[in-house]
């Protein structure tokens, strides 16, 4: 005999128990970031964050940009992934208050 029901598998996913996250601050360190990249390997994301003083404008400046990295991330695929989630619905929030970011 069938059951008409949703099938068990499609339950368990559409029923995940919520989670709660405590996110412990204290010893957070903040740090200015105006350029960022990234690259990967097979196991790990490596993100980089630094700074560039690219707004001084000078004749050299023009030929190459000298960028200070300060901080490295590494992460796995699945981390990686999940952030770039978030980001993308970061992003989105923030150009639907304040409007769109030209690059």
């Amino acid at each position: 005999m069938t059951d008409a029901k949703t099938p068990p598998e499609k339950t368990a996913t559409a029923t995940k128990p919520q989670m709660d996250i405590n996110w412990d601050d204290s010893g957070m360190e903040s740090q200015y970031a105006n350029i960022a990249t990234a690259t990967a390997n097979r196991e790990e994301f490596f993100l980089l964050f630094g700074t560039h003083q690219h707004w001084k404008g000078g004749a050299e400046e023009a030929k190459a940009v000298n960028v200070h990295l300060s901080n490295r991330v590494v992460m796995g695929p699945h981390a990686a992934k999940r952030l770039s989630m978030i980001l993308a619905h970061s992003v989105q929030t923030y150009e639907k208050q304040f409007g769109g970011i030209e690059l």
